[in-house]
């Protein structure tokens, strides 16, 4: 199984590197160098976030929180703007898949720990 850190950082690398591509699959979204310049700060973020969540410098549920802000505020944005309506939609459906996925990782974590039992 593919852990979510490796999939996250799949994920960044291909925004970070190849925003254009991304853009042109979001109907009625222009790829203007700023758009694109926000798509590849996403994806350095999820690479980030990815190589963070790996290492375990913080607990795996704490990964949600960046994701669930970052979908209220794509909902946000879809609500706002015609323009950016399908990009945000996107992002939106990505961020809430990634903070589910984070909080079912913490949820493993946590059952694998109750399973061992204390120390000794």
């Amino acid at each position: 199984m593919v852990s979510e850190p490796a999939v996250r950082v799949a994920w960044g690398i291909v925004l970070a590197l190849s925003p254009r591509l991304v853009l042109r699959r979001c109907p009625r979204t222009p790829s203007t160098p700023a758009g694109r310049m926000v798509v590849r700060a996403l994806g350095v973020r999820h690479v980030l976030q990815g190589i963070t969540t790996a290492r375990d410098a913080v607990p795996p549920g704490w990964s949600a929180v960046p994701d669930a802000l970052h979908a209220a505020s794509m909902a946000g944005l879809a609500l706002r703007s015609d323009r950016w309506r399908a990009a945000a939609l996107g992002d939106c459906c990505v961020a809430c898949a990634f903070a589910l996925a984070s909080l079912q990782a913490a949820r493993r974590g946590r059952q694998r720990s109750a399973g061992r039992g204390p120390a000794g």
